[in-house]
């Protein structure tokens, strides 16, 4: 098995680069973070960063795409199949919401300019929020026998679109978001439950 070195390394500079671009965006947020500044910061010049990430808009996509695998991982982690479908649900909007309240700064721009931002993010027939949509239709279709497997991957995203309300409300008048997990999971249980 041939190991490419230079593809290995590209890789792993692009990774670095990603690294301190996030720590960028969460600390000033999109409008203010500079491409020459996290050039400076890494070491490379401006010309390397935009030949990986083509823009800084790519470079601020391949954050975000980093954040839901990251965020795809941690959910996996905290949930088992023991749990039951509410609990996972439960610890899905809350792992949610403290992402967001967590990332505010970086996520500003994306949810203020485009409320429906995360649910754009097609590429090329691939939803990079899939993973979680199948995680939530699994817990619909065990909460309600009923639901069929394309009625519970409406409902995902009806969910998603559910949680996204508080998320927004939240970056409009700043609430304790995190207060508010036991509520959404309830009422969207109770949605459930009662879809024929």
């Amino acid at each position: 098995m041939s190991i490419n070195i230079k593809e290995k390394m590209q890789d792993l500079k692009k990774d670095l680069i990603l690294n301190e671009a996030s720590t960028l965006f969460e600390e000033v947020g999109y409008e203010h973070m500079k491409v020459a500044d996290l050039a400076k910061i890494v070491s490379v010049s401006i010309g390397t960063i935009y030949g990986m990430f083509d823009s800084k808009e790519g470079l601020y996509m391949a954050y975000i795409e980093h954040q839901i695998n990251t965020f795809t991982t941690e959910l996996k982690k905290r949930t088992t199949p023991q749990d039951s479908a509410e609990k996972r649900l439960k610890l899905f909007i809350e792992l949610k919401f403290s992402y967001y309240t967590q990332k505010y700064i970086a996520l500003d721009h994306s949810v203020n300019n485009n409320p429906f931002f995360f649910n754009t993010l097609y590429k090329d027939n691939f939803h990079p929020l899939q993973g979680i949509f199948l995680f939530q239709a699994e817990c619909f279709k065990e909460i309600n026998r009923d639901i069929s497997d394309e009625d519970a991957m409406q409902l995902a995203y009806l969910f998603n679109s559910f949680s996204d309300g508080y998320v927004s409300r939240w970056f409009e008048i700043r609430y304790d978001l995190m207060s508010k997990v036991d509520e959404a999971s309830r009422l969207f249980s109770v949605m459930v439950k009662a879809y024929k």
